[in-house]
Formats: C-alpha cells, sequence, structure tokens
C-alpha cells in the first residue's frame, strides 16, 4: 500500500516536530539529574516518554507503522535540537562569564576615585 506524497510530507512534518521535543524534554531533564537515584528516575521517564510517543506517532500519523524515513527525521531533528541547546548554553555561559567580569572591572574603576 503506498502513501500519497502529501501524506508523506506531514508524517515528515511531525516526526521532525516529534523529535525536536523529545530532545527538548531531555535537554530540560538535564539540570534536575543529581544523584544517582533521581538520575535513573528521570532516565526511566524519559525513556517512557519516548517509548509512549513512538507508540502513538506509529499508531496515529504513521498509520500503524513506523517508517524509516520518520526515524532518520526524528534523529535528525532530535541531535540537531541537542547541539543548538548545548551551543546556546555555552554562549549563555560565557556571556555570563563575562558580565561578572565587566562588574568587577567596573567595581575597581568606580572604587579607585577615576570615575564619578
Amino acid at each position: 500500500m503506498e502513501l500519497p506524497v502529501g501524506l508523506q510530507l506531514r508524517e515528515l512534518e511531525l516526526a521532525l516536530a516529534l523529535g525536536a521535543g523529545l530532545s527538548l524534554l531531555y535537554a530540560l531533564l538535564g539540570p534536575l539529574r543529581r544523584g544517582r537515584l533521581l538520575t535513573a528516575l528521570l532516565d526511566l521517564l524519559y525513556v517512557l516518554a519516548v517509548l509512549v510517543s513512538l507508540l502513538a506517532f506509529a499508531l496515529y500519523a504513521g498509520r500503524g507503522r513506523l517508517r524509516i524515513f520518520a526515524l532518520a527525521a526524528m534523529a535528525l531533528s532530535g541531535a540537531l535540537g541537542l547541539g543548538l541547546w548545548s551551543l546556546v548554553r555555552k554562549r549563555t555561559k560565557n556571556f555570563a562569564k563575562s558580565c561578572k567580569k565587566s562588574k568587577k572591572t567596573l567595581a575597581i574603576v568606580k572604587n579607585s576615585g577615576t570615575m564619578k
């Protein structure tokens, strides 16, 4: 049974959105992972969310099938999402460090009496 191109595109869009959403969930759960027990519980929660979302995707968007292109799209958008997340996180940390240095420099100049 063939799937029309319009439905394939719709399934591809939904797969990309699902992969991005799952990568966002993983990124948001990351800072909460403290200690072995909490890490294990959050990992279990993430795996369950992935399994349930894959099942729902296959049943509804895939009309009972989980196609290879959909899995590839999910993996690609998930990887890109996590890569983008780590890049943004790294940049904001660097920005925060430079702001702290600027405040210290400004305080030193202000306390030395050269700036009024």
